[in-house]
């Protein structure tokens, strides 16, 4: 290994992340869990290099990272700090990431195109249209045997019908599918292009069957199992790895960079892509210099097995796992737990000079966020700081039409993200409420893809100048903001707001405008 490099990976539970290196002499019991933030004495920052971390395929500069290349994950209680080599490791606590300055802004970066596959449909368009029509997750229990198990019930409500039966994973199939159709859609191919990838959970069904037949010396053809060459790959890759390569060769990608903060994870990609287009700074091959002006985000979740759904219900977050509990009742007095369901969604980003003003039909990506709280590992703190600092900031100076929050559904978060909203709002001074679309309620928690399918479906509406109806809220919780089952137009050109929350405090935001 080289000795200017040091290579970090990540041992990624169903919870957080915990960070370990694989520098002789230095392991994860001398770092402590992540986060952490690299320096090293500005004499020696020009002979030591980047340290590259592979985890997340960030780049670092050490002595002169700027706060926006932070990577928060799982915060420990008290701050951490090992020294080797003149290397500081730091893990701080309660830190939030600071957004950088643009006092004088060379770019603007713009949605030119974007993908989303769910169980409501196999496009963006075709899914958009199915929730126009008021159709949600919920319908389809109503076709279900009464004795179903609840493990099948919530596999039957939430799964894509067309990537269950894959030689790779579900994952894959649908990261690729919302990808190919976010590019088509800007007109352009995928070859070369530099991918920032976020997902919570990644390949998880290729990485169980892969260890179930590696630990039984057996192997079914079951659906969702890996064939047996593909094996080996699934367990050594990991489940983020795993997918990173199969994207890659499939879609002929460039770098690709994966991002992992829980629920967060895919609007974390989607700032890191912001960031790397506005700073005129994304990735790519020394020899492929195709696409310095775009970016890909991708983001795909399908993680229906037992272990994961067992593990949701035993932490009381899903909703009731009968015929007629089995529902996501977000900002609904009725709301009892979310549905898991399966999606993945794409977007393109492309960057242009400050002063090309953006054509009528075109959104822009205004903003974005990523913040961070140690308050507990599943529970966000009821006063939720990071959130609050990310609606700062995209509040700030702008008139928001449509917010689109985290929303799970669960009895403590959703009163206390809509109070963070509207007292937020208060202080910017919007006097008009804005709308709310929480989707949650109709396509379930896509957990790492929630964020962007989110902002998938505000460019939709924003384009349709629809925002769709919620069936579901016929008791809505008490809150300033306006809350609305009926479907409601939009002005030709309107401001969204998109929030995604997840375990560890890991929250992300986004704004975007659409001309």
């Amino acid at each position: 290994m080289c000795s200017r490099v040091w290579r970090i990976d990540a041992l990624v539970n169903q919870c957080g992340l915990h960070a370990c290196c694989a520098r002789p002499g230095l392991t994860g019991r001398d770092i402590g869990p992540s986060p952490f933030q690299v320096h090293v004495p500005d004499a020696d920052a020009a002979r030591a290099g980047p340290l590259v971390l592979p985890r997340i395929g960030q780049h670092y500069t050490p002595a002169h990272t700027p706060p926006a290349k932070i990577f928060y994950s799982y915060k420990p209680t008290q701050p951490v700090t090992h020294t080797r080599d003149q290397w500081a490791i730091t893990a701080p606590v309660n830190a939030v990431n600071p957004p950088p300055t643009h006092k004088n802004p060379r770019y603007r970066v713009l949605i030119a195109g974007f993908g989303l596959v769910t169980p409501l449909g196999g496009s963006a368009w075709q899914t958009f249209s199915n929730l126009l029509a008021g159709k949600t997750l919920a319908g389809r229990a109503g076709n279900l045997p009464d004795d179903i198990a609840e493990i099948d019930l919530v596999r039957a409500v939430g799964a894509v019908t067309q990537v269950q039966h894959t030689a790779t994973d579900p994952a894959i199939e649908l990261a690729e599918r919302a990808a190919r159709e976010a590019a088509m859609a800007a007109g352009v191919k995928t070859d070369g292009l530099p991918a920032f990838v976020g997902t919570s959970k990644g390949a998880v069904h290729a990485l169980t069957a892969a260890l179930r037949s590696r630990l039984t010396n057996t192997y079914s053809p079951t659906l969702q199992a890996p064939p047996p060459p593909a094996a080996d790959h699934a367990v050594v890759l990991g489940p983020h790895g795993y997918l990173n390569h199969h994207l890659q060769q499939r879609l002929r990608l460039g770098p690709v960079l994966h991002h992992v903060a829980a629920c967060a994870s895919s609007l974390t990609a989607l700032h890191q892509a912001r960031l790397s287009l506005l700073h005129n700074d994304v990735p790519s091959h020394s020899s492929d210099t195709r696409h310095p002006a775009l970016a890909l985000v991708i983001s795909a979740e399908a993680s229906l097995l037992p272990l994961f759904i067992h593990s949701y219900r035993r932490l009381g977050v899903l909703a009731p796992q009968t015929l007629d509990g089995y529902r996501e009742r977000p900002l609904d007095h009725a709301r009892k737990g979310f549905v898991l369901g399966e999606a993945g969604a794409a977007v393109l980003l492309r960057r242009v000079p400050i002063e090309d003003e953006p054509m009528p039909g075109e959104t822009e990506l205004l903003d974005t966020v990523t913040a961070a709280e140690a308050y507990d590992i599943i529970r966000p703190s009821p006063t939720m700081p990071a959130l609050r600092r990310i609606a700062d900031q995209l509040f700030a100076d702008r008139h928001i039409d449509v917010i689109h929050p985290h929303a799970p559904g669960t009895t403590d978060h959703d009163p206390a993200e809509l109070n963070v909203y509207a007292d937020v709002l208060k202080r910017s001074g919007q006097t008009t409420p804005p709308d709310l679309y929480a989707c949650k309620g109709a396509l379930g928690h896509s957990l790492g893809a929630a964020g962007l399918s989110a902002l998938v479906l505000a460019c939709l509406s924003a384009k349709a100048r629809q925002r769709p109806p919620m069936p579901w809220l016929t008791s809505p919780i008490d809150s300033p903001l306006s809350l609305k089952s009926q479907a409601s137009p939009l002005k030709p050109s309107s401001t969204h707001a998109i929030f995604a929350a997840g375990f560890a405090g890991h929250t992300a935001g986004a704004v975007i405008k659409h001309h």
